[in-house]
Parts: structure tokens; C-alpha cells; sequence
């Protein structure tokens, strides 16, 4: 059972909101431009507009992030954001998660692979401490399989990291990867996934509604 909270939306039907909710609070990478909302009323009618990075809240990134000729959201296949995943967790306090800190034996069972670590609270401030990929980790996934890589924390690479190389190895291997998911009180196990990007061209990053359902008897 998913523990409810109000940040956690229902779905009905078995389906888990594992998104981060967005607003004025929502904290953002350090320098990255805040959530601003503005609102007015016409009349009956009110009508709303934000402002903010692309990185806010459970996001994909896209190659165009790290380098000016890759591609942008808009051309992520978006495949890779649907069917079948697995949720594995990883141990407390990992830092760069390696293939050492994967449980016992484990393989991938499908082609899409959510991290659970527990170490970005949501509506935590985003500072030194959170759990990582280290590039040996991304580099076995993608020898297994995995084409599609999510995170429960703001980045793939450490708050330090200066090389982003856990990114750059994505980007290299031709991967997808999910940032900034809510995975609080997700079992391990394998589930349909849902987490599309909204459809912002020439973009390098952008927020998705991310949802996930139970696979029974996997």
C-alpha cells in the first residue's frame, strides 16, 4: 500500500502518481530560475501563467542539455517513456550508486529502470547529499538492456559533480533518462509506466506527469 499524503495525487484503477508536485515552493536546482506563478481575474474567468527551468520537479532531460547538436525533447522516441518497468531499490547513503550496490543477482527485467533511494525528500531544498549514478552503473544497465533510466533525485550525477559524466555516458549510449521522480513508499517490482514529456520543441529538457501501475504477478 502507497502511503497518501497530500503531494500524491490518486489516480484510481491501481495507477501511482510518483511525480513531484509543482508551484511556488517547488525548489529548484541552485542559480535554475524559480516557479513563478501570476494570476488575474476577467471577469468570472481566471487565467494563469508561469515561468520557470524545464529541469523543475520530476523532468526528462534530453542530449540537447549537454551538448548544442543533440536532440531535444521533441525527438526523445517517446516509447521510451511507455510499458513495462522495474523499480529497484538501492541501499542508504550509496553517493554514486555502482554495480556493487544493486541487489544480490539482479538483472534487469525490462527495458525501462526506476532508482529508489530515498535521499531527496520532496519539497526538500536541493543541496549536497543526495544519491547518484556513477557511469560503471549506466554502463551495465545499458550492456543489460536498458534504454530508459529514472531517479528519484534532482540529478543523475552527483550535487558536486563538475563532468556530469553519468549524463555524458547516457547521452553516449544513446539512453533516456528521468529525473526528480517521487518513488516514496513504491515497492520493488515491476509495473506499466507512464511518464510523457510535455511536447516543448527545441527544448532541452521538460516536466512530465510520471505514473506507474502494478504488472501483476511479475
Amino acid at each position: 500500500m502507497i502511503p497518501r499524503s497530500p503531494d500524491r495525487a490518486s489516480f484510481g484503477d491501481g495507477w501511482i502518481d510518483i511525480s513531484r508536485p509543482l508551484g511556488p515552493g517547488t525548489p529548484v536546482w541552485p542559480g535554475d530560475r524559480s516557479f513563478e506563478l501570476q494570476q488575474r481575474k476577467i471577469g468570472d474567468l481566471m487565467i494563469s501563467a508561469i515561468a520557470t527551468t524545464c529541469h523543475v520537479g520530476t523532468h526528462v532531460d534530453a542530449p540537447l542539455h549537454l551538448c548544442p547538436t543533440g536532440t531535444a525533447v521533441h525527438e526523445i522516441p517517446l516509447g521510451r517513456l511507455l510499458g513495462p518497468a522495474e523499480v529497484v531499490r538501492l541501499p542508504a547513503g550509496c553517493g554514486a550508486a555502482g554495480c556493487r550496490d544493486l541487489p544480490l543477482g539482479w538483472v534487469p527485467r525490462h527495458p525501462r529502470i526506476l532508482l529508489r533511494t530515498d535521499s531527496q525528500p520532496v519539497g526538500s531544498p536541493i543541496v549536497d547529499g543526495f544519491s547518484a549514478t556513477s557511469a560503471e552503473l549506466v554502463n551495465w544497465l545499458a550492456d543489460h538492456g536498458v534504454s530508459t533510466l529514472g531517479i528519484d533525485t534532482p540529478s543523475v550525477d552527483s550535487f558536486s559533480s563538475t563532468d556530469l559524466e553519468a549524463h555524458q555516458v547516457l547521452a553516449r549510449r544513446g539512453m533516456t533518462w528521468i529525473e526528480g521522480l517521487n518513488l516514496e513508499g513504491v515497492e520493488a517490482g515491476c509495473y506499466t509506466l507512464v511518464a510523457l514529456p510535455m511536447p516543448l520543441r527545441g527544448i532541452d529538457a521538460a516536466p512530465v506527469r510520471a505514473l506507474l501501475k502494478k504488472i501483476a504477478d511479475e
